[in-house]
């Protein structure tokens, strides 16, 4: 027996994207590149200065070569998105950071053990070197920095450096060289995210970098980022389509580059508080909404799909926190999501990281494994021959069975002793039991053997001081 969330109708769905052709056809999209623009006149877009509009058959044309799955590889493995086995993909771009209680802003520490953190998961099936903020290190310098932290610590498939066209081609050639594969190569090694952002509008560094990755035979997850009331109609229909219009002419760039170019849907995920200056509020109940409308609008295109998110709208570790995290992470397993972005730590809408935090957040990625695997019932499942045995008035303490180990989860981090026992122990918190686990996985992170090339890669890329002792 299994749980099932269901959002938006049919009809629903066909609403959406014939409005979406609308916009796309009678009031166009910006593209802030003369490239963008150049490539789809070429290919018969009607194009009014930096306006490219597209009609409904090169739309069509798009989704049809966009793959349903496809592989990432990494250094050493690879996985696949599409496959509907939800895979968790780390934070990107945190300011601040939580730990113990205190706030600090981003620093090279952090990206380290951030990363470390991440590499040591079990449920984390991404590494990022996007994880934080680093406007610590100068501006630029600060895309070469993060490439060299990645290359450093992560063993997991990575996402890529979106900044531009040089930064886009740099970095996806020295991942190929750190890899030990010829520059050539149609290996897909990096996740690109692309974010629309503006009302119809892709940014002069998402344009260019959206054109590299499609050019390479990267992946690229293309993300609507529409705020309701500032860049969007105020109503969640309005919003919505107007993000999912702007994800397909992302698409159909990116097709019309290289048709086949691997794509993820990531509409728009946040309710939206006009009392606020920023108006997204991400721990809102129509976050939910926004979850489902994406899987359906997923599925109609038949492109993997990226939902739902560990985020909440709280500064602390409290009750808001944990309700909003639970109802964001929940959407994305019973929608069965291919991968959820800023999976786990986040918090601060966005803005902020927390140790502790990411140690919770990955229990309840385990806990919503085991949820969609559902409980069986069968003749021996439900032990009817145990009742008989026992009676209407017998107790059934006995050896603990095979099928309690397999219905039931147990965390490790959850408090559920008896009141007493808790106080004899010290009235522990979550919070407590989660900061102990993370010091120990962060002092357990086992280094990668690098080769000669591999270190010189790093040398280029970071400077001296920040080069790992136990490496060079």
């Amino acid at each position: 027996m299994k749980l099932f969330y269901t959002g938006i109708e049919d009809g629903d769905v066909k609403k959406i994207h014939e409005t979406s052709l609308k916009i796309l056809s009678e009031i166009g999209v910006v593209f802030h590149s003369k490239e963008a623009v150049d490539i789809c006149k070429k290919a018969g877009s009607k194009v009014d200065e930096n306006i490219v509009y597209f009609s409904e058959k090169q739309i069509n044309e798009a989704l049809k070569t966009a793959p349903s799955k496809f592989d990432l590889y990494g250094i050493q493995d690879k996985i696949c998105i599409g496959d509907k086995i939800t895979k968790n993909i780390p934070a990107y771009g945190p300011i601040y950071i939580l730990k113990e209680g205190q706030y600090s802003k981003a620093s090279h520490e952090h990206l380290v053990d951030l990363t470390k953190l991440n590499e040591t998961s079990d449920v984390m099936d991404l590494s990022n070197p996007n994880i934080i903020d680093v406007s610590y290190i100068k501006g630029d310098h600060r895309e070469k920095y993060r490439l060299g932290i990645g290359l450093t610590y992560s063993k997991k498939p990575l996402m890529g450096l979106v900044e531009g066209k040089a930064i886009a081609q740099e970095s996806l050639k020295l991942i190929k060289r750190f890899y030990g594969l010829s520059s050539d190569c149609e290996k897909n090694i990096a996740l690109g995210l692309i974010d629309t952002m503006g009302p119809m509008r892709l940014s002069t560094s998402m344009a260019e970098a959206l054109i590299e990755y499609s050019k390479d035979g990267q992946s690229l997850m293309i993300c609507s980022g529409q705020t309701l009331g500032i860049t969007a109609p105020q109503s969640m229909a309005g919003t919505f389509t107007m993000g999912n219009a702007m994800i397909l002419a992302s698409i159909v760039l990116s097709q019309i580059v290289r048709p086949g170019t691997p794509v993820i849907y990531a509409g728009k995920f946040d309710s939206a508080d006009m009392r606020l200056s920023s108006a997204a509020a991400y721990g809102g109940i129509e976050s939910l909404w926004s979850a489902a409308t994406s899987a359906k609008m997923a599925e109609y295109y038949q492109l993997p799909l990226q939902t739902g998110a560990a985020n909440t709208d709280s500064k602390v570790l409290d009750y808001q926190s944990g309700a909003e995290t639970f109802m964001n992470l929940f959407s994305a397993y019973a929608l069965n999501a291919d991968c959820i972005l800023h999976a786990a730590g986040t918090l601060d809408s966005f803005n902020s990281f927390s140790y502790e935090k990411f140690i919770l957040d990955e229990e309840r990625i385990k806990a919503f494994k085991h949820m969609k695997k559902g409980f069986q019932v069968t003749d021996e499942t439900l032990m009817y021959e145990s009742m008989l045995k026992t009676g209407a008035t017998g107790q059934h303490f006995e050896r603990t069975k095979a099928s309690y180990r397999r219905d039931f989860f147990m965390p490790k981090f959850s408090v559920r002793d008896n009141h007493n026992n808790w106080m004899q122990s010290g009235c522990p918190t979550s919070e407590n039991i989660a900061l102990t686990a993370l010091k120990e996985r962060i002092q357990n992170y086992e280094y990668k053997e690098l080769t000669a090339d591999q270190k010189k890669i790093i040398k280029n890329l970071l400077p001296e001081n920040y080069l790992d002792k136990n490496i060079f």
